[in-house]
């Protein structure tokens, strides 16, 4: 795949407010989960050592009118919880299975609540990182918040997550960030070669896209 066909597909992605990749790949066989998360700090290799798709949502952009997330709330509050409640009461997320909230801030904390009561059906759930770095404290305060974000995930997709399963995921990933910081190295020495919204794009794109595909992806456009 050229460079202007993968910048082509990525753009597609990116105006796509129904998330139709993502569908599709659910849709291509039976029992798949679609697991959505709002970037940041959320752990994908969990999510996809239990064979679910991590869906990244980062609202609506600024091709969807926010209407029904002002009910929900303040007009003044950040656009990017307003419009993920947005895509939600449209209908453009009825196919996610479960939703992870990370506290990147108190009204992403709140969010998780509210998703919870509209919609019961969907499971939803508040990630929370640790403050603290000590071993004996926030590192055991984080391992045990993972251990119960992965019982949570293979109970919502009906997957086992087995450590081999698990190690193959942090590689997959691993090689993914690896991948993203090569490109950014590329462009901090030929930025004429690596236009910025051509990478946004590359970036956004991996937000819905199995990380396999992704990776080759990024594989293609640095060759």
């Amino acid at each position: 795949m050229g460079t202007q066909e993968i910048v082509t597909r990525c753009q597609a992605i990116f105006e796509d407010l129904n998330f139709t990749v993502a569908r599709d790949w659910k849709n291509a066989q039976p029992g798949r989960k679609v697991i959505g998360f709002m970037p940041v700090y959320v752990p994908l290799e969990l999510i996809h050592a239990a064979n679910a798709l991590p869906l990244g949502i980062m609202g609506g952009g600024d091709q969807m009118e926010v209407i029904h997330g002002d009910a929900y709330y303040q007009s003044y509050i950040c656009r990017i919880p307003r419009s993920t409640i947005e895509l939600g009461v449209t209908g453009r997320l009825d196919f996610v299975d479960m939703m992870l909230f990370p506290f990147v801030c108190d009204v992403i904390r709140n969010l998780s609540g509210i998703w919870k009561m509209m919609f019961p059906n969907v499971v939803s759930r508040f990630f929370d990182t640790p403050q603290n770095f000590e071993e004996k404290i926030g590192g055991e305060y984080y391992s045990h918040e993972l251990q119960e974000l992965r019982e949570a995930i293979e109970q919502t997709t009906g997957n086992k997550i087995t450590d081999d399963a698990l190690r193959n995921s942090i590689k997959l990933y691993n090689e993914n960030r690896k991948l993203i910081w090569g490109l950014y190295d590329a462009r901090a020495k030929e930025p004429w070669k690596f236009p910025t919204w051509e990478l946004y794009l590359l970036m956004r794109a991996g937000l819905q896209l199995p990380v396999e595909e992704h990776n080759q992806m990024l594989k293609d456009y640095a060759a």
